[in-house]
């Protein structure tokens, strides 16, 4: 700028010193096209060619200036403008940051400005919804399906989001049932469904769609793989709870039907497995629950079979205890299978016997619940002093440490 300015002063100074005082015998230009003449001086005519090239250049520059700024001037004011996209992007940016106030004006001013409306209308929906005006939220997505009912889908999935984040889990589930015939295999839809049946507990119908889950690789590997045990695991509970209505003869029938539809696979899984025992001892199988645990444990060790081993009534205790007995030469530390072993003992009126168990298992790891077995067991053998102690350490373990605090100090 400074050296255009420049030019221009060099320029019209020229000008004024040829006009005013012309340099003597400078030499002379003669132009002559037909009856005409036009005579000058030799300075002045470079002097013209010059403000000529000049003239030109400028002219030039501020056409396409007045191009690029009438180019500028129509993004303010025309459809799909430059600024309302600005703005529509500062708005997502405003959205990604948490700034959900800004996000839904800057969405809402450029809405009608720009190519696909419809982006702006949903995220601005979520902006308000986040800030808990759901009725806002609600009358934005229905603008959205206005603007561009082929977009449909995307409304769907954002509602049923915000039914599912405020609760309202019967909307959420009919919005995503609506939409299933259109989109069966969305990786959204699906996700949300999970989600959906999850808060529901309705582990059935997560069941029917885990298929389609692990296909669509909603989750990590290993998060699937819990997801699984977490399905099984719940239908197992519930008929367990379902089953113990039953006359005794009509549950097991029931529990082992639940059983089998478990895939072979995971039959073995040992956590899965102990659900279903425990099921099994709490609706009384326990032949059923004893048969599993020792064709389990002939595979592979585990201390939540085992203490469930002590827990379960088979038909017959002696064999029970002969059994428990025979894992202890390769478990002899295990306190699990000490206390699995008092409780055998017990079942058997072995009292001396299950009394040192219980005790060689607070040795190795002290636990509330064999604290509580050894306190019933001594204070039933008329030890009420020692059992009342014992039953004060279990106590103990069930609580944190008590503060520092004053207390009254006894009269004597």
């Amino acid at each position: 700028m400074k050296k255009l300015l420049l030019i221009i002063i060099v320029v019209i100074a020229l000008g004024i010193w040829v006009m005013v005082s012309p340099p003597q015998d400078g030499g002379y230009l003669l132009i002559a096209f037909g009856h005409k003449t036009i005579e000058m001086s030799l300075l002045f005519a470079g002097l013209l060619l010059v403000l000529t090239w000049f003239s030109v250049w400028l002219v030039l520059r501020l056409l396409r200036g007045g191009w690029s700024f009438a180019r500028n001037f129509s993004g303010y004011f025309a459809f799909g403008g430059a600024r309302a996209q600005q703005r529509t992007n500062s708005g997502l940016i405003d959205y990604i940051e948490g700034n959900w106030l800004q996000a839904r004006k800057k969405l809402l001013r450029a809405a009608p400005k720009v190519e696909s409306p419809v982006i702006n209308y949903l995220f601005a929906a979520r902006s308000a919804h986040t800030m808990g005006d759901r009725a806002e939220a609600d009358k934005l997505l229905a603008t959205a399906t206005k603007v561009d009912p082929d977009n449909d889908l995307a409304v769907a999935l954002v509602q049923a989001r915000m039914d599912l984040e405020s609760g309202l889990y019967d909307q959420c589930l009919a919005v995503l049932l609506r939409i299933k015939t259109r989109a069966p295999h969305n990786p959204v839809r699906l996700d949300l469904l999970r989600q959906v049946y999850i808060a529901r507990e309705d582990w059935e119908s997560l069941q029917e769609i885990f298929p389609q889950l692990r296909k669509a690789n909603i989750g990590s590997q290993s998060e699937l793989d819990a997801l699984e045990i977490k399905i099984h695991s719940e239908i197992l509970k519930k008929m367990g709870t379902e089953t113990r209505r039953l006359f005794q003869g009509d549950r097991l029938p029931r529990l082992r039907a639940a059983w089998h539809k478990v895939p072979g696979y995971l039959q073995k899984d040992n956590a899965l497995l102990v659900v279903y025992i425990r099921q099994l001892a709490l609706n009384a199988e326990g032949d059923e629950a004893e048969q599993l645990i020792r064709k389990a444990l002939g595979r592979e060790w585990h201390s939540e079979m085992v203490y469930w081993y002590g827990r379960v009534s088979g038909s017959d205790a002696a064999l029970q205890l002969r059994t428990a007995e025979s894992w202890l030469k390769q478990h002899p530390h295990d306190p699990a299978l000490l206390l699995t072993l008092g409780r055998l003992c017990l079942r058997n009126h072995i009292w001396g016997s299950a009394r040192d168990y219980f005790k060689e298992s607070l040795r190795i790891k002290r636990s509330a619940e064999t604290y509580a077995e050894l306190a019933r067991l001594v204070d039933s053998m008329g030890e009420h002093e020692r059992g009342a102690d014992y039953y004060v350490q279990a106590l103990n373990l069930n609580i944190e440490q008590l503060p520092e605090l004053p207390l009254p100090k006894v009269r004597s």
